[in-house]
């Protein structure tokens, strides 16, 4: 079991390599902005972002991050863009990847609707090789390994797991295969003076568009979206997946994902501590009314 800790440290020395294999040696230490499914630091002034992914096995996904970013950048869309070189950097038994810092403020709904959009529209070239949507990557690894998790909660997350997945083949999409960001939600989208940019594309992939909006739906519903708020959103896009007979079973995919990703931090404060027991709770009872804090 790798603790959060330990992982920060290795990932640290992994961006020291990074920046010097990349001619970015400075004698500032990486500064640490968050640690969850990866680790991601500020580097260079501020500059670049480092992300450091938790194992080498990782390194396909990361290189295919790197080449979608391209791409995307390549077609007029607003991403973050990764430096120029060779990428990712293998490094501490695991691989680092370097962008240009994105420098910008939280934005709403509407203008990740209006990404996804464009983002649905595009054909990608063959080269790219993006995978179908696997709704369930790393949940099981993400269960076995996340600290302070008890085995009774171990054990009830697998049931749920076990559960969706036999549910999932059951649910037919009504808006074909696209492109996917993967993980689309309004904090992977910073609003800058040049415009919207979107982030975090390690989970781009082939699959249902429902995929990408249900994550919205999903926030409205935990109040951390307003009704307005989600109403200009399924008006920018075109669609509303709550209408869909499909979105309360990818909703409950999506409450794990965001309970085994968040347990990933567990120990690191008494605050994630009771947010993860409160979730592990909820999840066994899909009815229960949910009181989830943002993380």
């Amino acid at each position: 079991m790798v603790h959060t800790e330990d992982f920060v440290r290795r990932a640290a020395r992994a961006v020291h390599i990074a920046a010097d294999t990349m001619g970015l040696a400075s004698h500032q230490e990486p500064e640490l902005i968050r640690a969850g499914e990866r680790a991601v630091f500020r580097l260079d002034g501020g500059r670049v972002i480092a992300r450091v992914e938790r194992s080498v096995d990782r390194s396909q996904e990361a290189d295919r991050e790197v080449r979608a970013a391209r791409w995307l950048a390549a077609q007029g869309i607003p991403v973050s863009r990764p430096l120029p070189g060779e990428q990712p950097v293998p490094a501490e038994d695991t691989v680092v990847t370097l962008w240009e810092a994105v420098d910008g403020e939280w934005t709403v709904p509407r203008e990740l609707a209006v990404l996804l959009r464009s983002l649905h529209r595009l054909t990608p070239p063959p080269d790219l090789d993006l995978p179908d949507l696997d709704p369930f990557d790393r949940i099981r690894e993400r269960i076995d390994t996340a600290p302070w998790l008890t085995e009774s909660q171990r054990d009830q997350l697998h049931r749920v797991h076990r559960d969706l997945a036999r549910r999932l083949p059951t649910v037919r999409p009504v808006l074909g295969r696209h492109v996917l960001h993967g993980d689309a939600n309004i904090g992977n989208v910073l609003a800058t003076e040049h415009g919207v940019v979107l982030f975090d594309l390690d989970g781009i992939c082939w699959g249902p568009p429902e995929w990408d909006l249900v994550l919205t739906a999903l926030y409205r519903d935990l109040g951390w979206h307003t009704d307005a708020e989600y109403a200009d959103f399924c008006d920018a896009y075109g669609f509303d997946v709550t209408a869909w007979d499909g979105y309360p079973l990818y909703k409950a995919v999506r409450e794990l994902r965001m309970t085994t990703w968040l347990a990933q931090k567990g120990g690191e404060s008494p605050q994630i501590d009771a947010e993860i027991d409160r979730r592990v709770t909820d999840l066994g009872d899909p009815d229960r009314p949910r009181f989830w804090q943002p993380y």
